[in-house]
């Protein structure tokens, strides 16, 4: 889910992706991840959009960092299930292994 105020505030001022970046003495690539909502954006990032921006920090938010810190809570609970998992199939597979290389 993408940063939409974040987007719309720095294409009204006037600034591509990468001017931006370079402002913040960051690769574009970087921007771009947290403008697309890929990479996290720390408070003290905010504060520097938001005065690059001359915008509220609030406004840029736009709820979006609730929702989304969410979605990757339940994404990484899910990671961990699917590790545990294969980690146990493993462990299951590596016993037989060993079953049978004593025979």
């Amino acid at each position: 889910m993408e940063h939409e105020n974040l987007i719309k505030a720095r294409k009204e001022k006037g600034l591509t992706q990468k001017e931006m970046a370079e402002m913040l003495a960051m690769e574009q690539t970087t921007y771009s991840k947290k403008e697309r909502g890929i990479s996290r954006i720390r408070e003290n990032e905010w504060a520097r959009f938001a005065k690059i921006l001359d915008k509220n920090i609030d406004d840029l938010k736009n709820n979006f960092s609730q929702a989304n810190e969410i979605d990757n809570h339940k994404m990484y609970l899910q990671i961990i299930e699917m590790i545990i998992k294969y980690s146990q199939k493993l462990e299951e597979e590596n016993s037989v292994l060993k079953q049978l290389l004593k025979k």
